[in-house]
């Protein structure tokens, strides 16, 4: 794993929206305009029992997360523990996240607008 500094991964809520409301807006550029989106495309949401769960093991130091495609050509997000030298700890990997849409947050927000 590539050498990097140390960091709390924090953003401010105002540039998390700016993140947001970019990804959002080249959704619907691919959609000609139209806002068709697809399940996923614009988040989703993990157990976090499940998440907590994978954390847990001592040599866990890192969450990383894949991009995948499912059979319906849907986007999915792969997690998986990696340890402190960036090796994936395969035992557990986690997949079938709640996307979003369809579940959303019932009210816009900064980050789903």
């Amino acid at each position: 794993m590539a050498a990097r500094k140390a960091t709390s991964h924090k953003i401010s809520l105002k540039e998390a929206a700016k993140l947001t409301d970019r990804h959002r807006q080249a959704v619907v550029a691919a959609g000609k305009g139209k806002r068709s989106v697809t399940p996923g495309d614009l988040g989703g949401a993990f157990d976090k029992k499940a998440v907590t769960k994978m954390l847990e093991r001592a040599d866990a130091k890192y969450l990383r997360f894949y991009y995948g495609t499912n059979a319906k050509g849907q986007r999915e997000l792969v997690l998986v523990a990696s340890d402190a030298k960036g090796n994936d700890l395969t035992e557990t990997t986690l997949d079938g996240h709640l996307p979003c849409p369809p579940f959303c947050p019932p009210e816009d927000s900064l980050l789903r607008g």
